[in-house]
């Protein structure tokens, strides 16, 4: 074999050995961004679904019903990628399939403690933070998502505002109008950023304002009352002073 053809089948080899190198990194490549995409569906899938059930009794079925589109556009995406759906996959398609038909429910109270509405806030935080994405990658239109969002920031708003009330109402119960004053004033500050406020935002601020009101002028009663005694019971110091010190 004459020293060209050597050569030239060492290129091809070379070459070929190149290819292949390149086409098995190509396939791990491949394999690895399929294995991440089936993680990342298959995360958004349990979140969501961890996020409806805990924040069902006060989403609109609109919302409940947004949720569910999205379980299963994950769900597709997994099927797509042939990927079998686990436990947690499965729960969050079962949930998808009742808040498509689920009809509504009784008004629940809202969790007065900090620490319940800590973290119903922060799962609030979560599903706009997730809705806000899909609409930057095209997912969701702009019609459906401006909705979603009001809806979510008002209950968050809704939620801080109750924990405050149950706080003012415990202070009103000891009679303890200073603290009373003070977590009625947070409540309302809480109420009065909504920039389009419901029905319900509306009488529950206008209730909390009356109440503020009231507190405030017990507050101030108290305050003069106690002044009037302090300066009585001085008065009556200094007339005793004096009387000792001339008798």
């Amino acid at each position: 074999m004459s020293t060209f053809l050597l050569v030239i089948l060492a290129v091809f080899t070379a070459l070929s050995a190149v290819g292949a190198l390149w086409f098995m990194r190509w396939q791990e490549q491949k394999r690895l961004e399929r294995a991440r995409q089936a993680v990342e569906h298959a995360d958004r899938m349990g979140e969501l679904s961890m996020i409806g059930e805990t924040l069902a009794p006060w989403l609109s079925q609109g919302c409940k019903q947004f949720l569910a589109h999205k379980i299963q556009h994950h769900a597709g995406q997994l099927q797509q990628l042939g990927i079998k759906a686990d436990q947690r996959c499965n729960r969050a398609i079962e949930n998808a399939n009742q808040w498509m038909d689920a009809a509504k429910g009784g008004k629940t109270p809202l969790p007065a403690q900090s620490s319940k509405a800590q973290e119903l806030r922060n799962l609030i935080t979560l599903l706009i933070e997730y809705i806000r994405n899909e609409y930057k990658k095209n997912l969701v239109a702009a019609a459906e998502a401006r909705p979603l969002l009001a809806e979510l920031k008002i209950l968050n708003v809704r939620i801080a505002a109750a924990v405050f009330e149950s706080k003012a109402i415990a202070a009103e119960n000891m009679n303890n109008h200073s603290q009373a004053v003070h977590y009625l004033k947070k409540a309302m500050a809480a109420l009065q950023v909504v920039e389009k406020p419901t029905p319900d935002i509306v009488d529950m601020l206008a209730d909390i304002k009356q109440r503020h009101e009231l507190q405030l002028a017990q507050l101030q009663s108290n305050n003069t009352g106690n002044r009037l005694e302090a300066a009585a019971e001085k008065l009556a110091e200094d007339d005793d002073a004096w009387k000792k010190k001339n008798f």
